[in-house]
């Protein structure tokens, strides 16, 4: 009878810790847009791998669960392709860690622009506090 007990005990073990190590085989992407006025007018359009992932108006954040490995970030004004001309940044994302990134509106005289910029979590923080999670935006 104790060997049932131990042999139960070890086997719910194995499908816990099994469990917990399947929840953490993505890492979290944060898309943080808070432009301010300017450029606050229309959603801003944002791609992972060159796929479509979220719309995000201001004041919004969006959160994503990406597979571990390298891949690329854009954001452009309109559209459900990514532009080839389209600024990337690339981060090489970990199982179990968070990374953020802002959606930067640049006016410019002749030209506005957008693009993404990874920030630090404590810079992303400040940020979030003021916007509102969008859990669908596209």
């Amino acid at each position: 009878m104790k060997y049932k007990k131990i042999f139960l005990l070890l086997f719910c073990g194995v499908f816990f810790i099994a469990g917990i190590s399947a929840q953490n085989k993505t890492g979290k992407v944060y898309f943080i847009r808070s432009t301010g006025l300017a450029g606050s007018a229309g959603a801003f359009t944002a791609f992972i791998d060159d796929d479509l992932v979220c719309k995000l108006n201001n004041k919004r954040y969006s959160i994503h669960e990406v597979s571990p490995g390298e891949h690329n970030f854009s954001v452009q004004f309109t559209g459900k392709k990514s532009k080839d001309k389209a600024e990337r940044i690339t981060i090489d994302v970990e199982a179990g860690k968070t990374y953020y990134i802002q959606l930067i509106f640049q006016a410019g005289m002749i030209k506005n622009n957008v693009y993404c910029q990874e920030v630090t979590a404590s810079s992303a923080k400040t940020v979030l506090k003021d916007c509102e999670e969008d859990k669908k935006c596209l």
